[in-house]
């Protein structure tokens, strides 16, 4: 019997990024420094500099948390910073909100995105300094537990969404309309838990929970205007350009804190009504100047093709400006209108300065005001300027994933 000689497997060559990442990480990680951070004596000394001035940065960061700060301005000051004035027999209510808040993430992350590494280990991070923060001295356990709650729904939200099919159907159109839906009745949900049937006072929103009912409000309020003022200012009819052009100019000419002083004396006589109702007004009205200028840049970014094919088609105008010119704007403007927004939401400090209303940084001076805590200020404002980074961060990284599932920025 004749040996039939043994047949060698065809050897698959795989490209070059494949390749590489086949080989250890150790090896991968030490030909990157080597490129990158040791690639000439230069370089080599650039990297000793800069890590060395990092390390002096760390190190006086760490002992300052765990060493030199005294945290007790804050943790015997929470329900001050967080709520201010809000009654405490209501904080159910404070609670339904983040909760219902904590879903809708996870349902948007799940309908247009996805939770990457790094956002679950943002959350953990979070959770962990949330917790940390609710647990500590005399706070209730339920504190606590209503937290996890929240975040449990925000991780079921995301997976019941990450499961449905993400192909063109009729199932996937019911989806992402029905977070739409929810997205934009939320603003007015969270205010009815908050406010209505036996809630608190306008007056009594104070704390943290007033930055996050007047930063969404103009936000929200400025993009609703902001849609027809583009549209105006971009108009051939001149009368309405001239109206939209003299608002987008006055308002955008003027500082926030001046807008501010408007609604705490001249609108008071024009609308009447609560203080806070005045602040939203101007917020939105200040927001909706900027995300103008973003749209109408964006549309007139737009070839104009795009409404010549829409009336080959057969569309009228108003059909071509809803279904085919106005989507492909708000989508190329969504990077700006994002920055604007987290501008805004740092803004809202702003209505201490002007207005007699107490949101998170006025609360905390307030904090330090106190006689026992009067030496740890800085402990204070460190910890309001990591509040409102972590919302600015959260804000930033929503932003990117809808980008990246809108491919924003691919060519």
């Amino acid at each position: 019997m004749v040996d039939m000689p043994a047949q060698n497997p065809q050897r698959i060559v795989l490209p070059p990024h494949r390749e590489r990442a086949r080989r250890p990480r150790i090896v991968r990680f030490r030909e990157w420094a080597r490129r990158n951070l040791f690639n000439s004596r230069a370089g080599t000394a650039l990297t000793i500099i800069t890590a060395a001035i990092l390390a002096l940065i760390v190190y006086g960061v760490v002992y300052f948390v765990f060493v030199d700060a005294n945290w007790r301005v804050i943790t015997e000051n929470r329900w001050l910073l967080f709520a201010g004035g809000y009654p405490m027999d209501q904080e159910w209510r404070l609670w339904f909100s983040v909760m219902f808040v904590f879903l809708l993430i996870g349902l948007t992350y799940g309908t247009w995105a996805s939770l990457g590494r790094r956002d679950h280990l943002f959350i953990v991070l979070a959770s962990g300094f949330a917790i940390l923060l609710l647990a500590h001295g005399g706070a209730a356990i339920w504190s606590t537990i209503w937290y996890l709650i929240a975040v449990g729904l925000l991780y079921a939200g995301y997976a019941i969404m990450i499961r449905m099919p993400r192909d063109a159907s009729r199932g996937r159109t019911l989806q992402q309309r029905s977070v739409a839906g929810l997205l934009v009745a939320a603003l007015p949900i969270v205010l009815i838990v908050l406010l209505a049937f036996g809630g608190a006072r306008p007056r009594e929103l104070e704390g943290f929970v007033l930055n996050l009912v007047l930063a969404p409000v103009g936000i929200a309020g400025g993009l609703i205007i902001a849609i027809p003022l583009a549209l105006g200012r971009a108009s051939r009819m001149r009368a309405i350009s001239w109206t939209c052009t003299t608002y987008i100019e006055v308002v955008r000419g003027a500082p926030l804190l001046g807008w501010l002083f408007v609604a705490l004396f001249i609108l008071d006589d024009v609308i009447g009504g609560e203080l806070i109702v005045r602040a939203m007004v101007v917020l939105a009205v200040f927001t909706a100047a900027y995300m103008a200028e973003y749209i109408r840049g964006a549309l007139q970014a737009l070839p104009h093709g795009q409404s010549e094919a829409a009336h080959a088609v057969g569309l009228n105008q108003f059909q071509s400006m809803q279904l085919i010119v106005m989507p492909q704007a708000l989508r190329i403007s969504i990077p700006p209108m994002v920055g604007q927004a987290i501008s805004i939401w740092k803004d809202t400090t702003l209505v201490t300065v002007i207005l007699p209303l107490r949101e998170l940084k006025g609360n905390a001076d307030s904090a330090i005001a106190q006689f026992e805590f009067t030496p740890d200020r800085i402990e204070a404002y460190v910890f309001v300027a990591v509040v409102f980074w972590v919302v600015a961060f959260i804000m930033s990284r929503i932003s990117q994933r809808v980008e990246g599932s809108l491919g924003i920025g691919e060519r």
